[in-house]
C-alpha cells in the first residue's frame, strides 16, 4: 500500500510541474539571464556581471550587478547596481539598457550560444552610454567578449510562435 501512495504522489507532482515548465518556455515574454566574468585579454577573467532582464525594448524590468576590478582581484573594485529599463530580444541575442544607482547608463548586448559543454562560450559586451536604449544600432560593439566561469541564457518570445 505504501508504494502504491508514493507512486500517487509522484504522479501528481508530477502532473502539477508539467503544465508549469509549459507555461515558462512558452512565455510571451522575451527574456536574459546569466552572470560570470569578462575576459580580460590573455589575463584570464576580470570583471563580473550578472543580470536579469524580461520585457520589451519600450519597458522592461530587471536588476544588474557590475564589479569593475580596475587594479586586479580585489583591489580598487567598484560594484556599480542597476535596473533595467529596456530589452530587446532577436533570435539568441538581447541588448539590455538601464541605468545605475549612481545616475550613470548602461548598455549590454549578451549572445547565448547555446548550452552544455560542447557549446561556444557565450559572449558579451558591456558598456556605460549616455544612450541607454536598445535600439538595434551599436551591435557591431567591438568589445565583446567570452563570458567566462558563468552562462547567458537569453529567450526570444517570438521565435515560439
Amino acid at each position: 500500500m505504501l508504494s502504491k501512495r508514493r507512486l500517487m504522489t509522484t504522479v501528481a507532482v508530477l502532473a502539477a510541474a508539467v503544465p508549469m515548465t509549459s507555461a515558462l518556455a512558452g512565455s510571451a515574454t522575451d527574456r536574459a539571464t546569466g552572470g560570470g566574468q569578462i575576459l580580460v585579454g590573455d589575463k584570464g577573467a576580470g570583471d563580473t556581471i550578472a543580470f536579469t532582464a524580461r520585457g520589451t525594448s519600450a519597458a522592461a524590468t530587471g536588476q544588474v550587478q557590475y564589479v569593475d576590478r580596475v587594479g586586479g582581484i580585489g583591489k580598487d573594485q567598484t560594484t556599480y547596481h542597476g535596473t533595467v529599463s529596456c530589452l530587446n530580444v532577436m533570435g539568441n541575442v538581447a541588448k539590455i539598457g538601464g541605468t545605475f544607482r549612481d545616475g550613470s547608463q548602461f548598455t549590454i548586448l549578451v549572445v547565448d550560444n547555446g548550452q552544455g559543454s560542447a557549446a561556444e562560450a557565450d559572449t558579451i559586451s558591456y558598456q556605460k552610454t549616455t544612450d541607454p536604449s536598445c535600439g538595434r544600432k551599436g551591435e557591431d560593439n567591438d568589445a565583446k567578449a567570452a563570458l567566462a566561469r558563468g552562462n547567458a541564457q537569453v529567450y526570444d518570445a517570438s521565435a515560439t510562435k
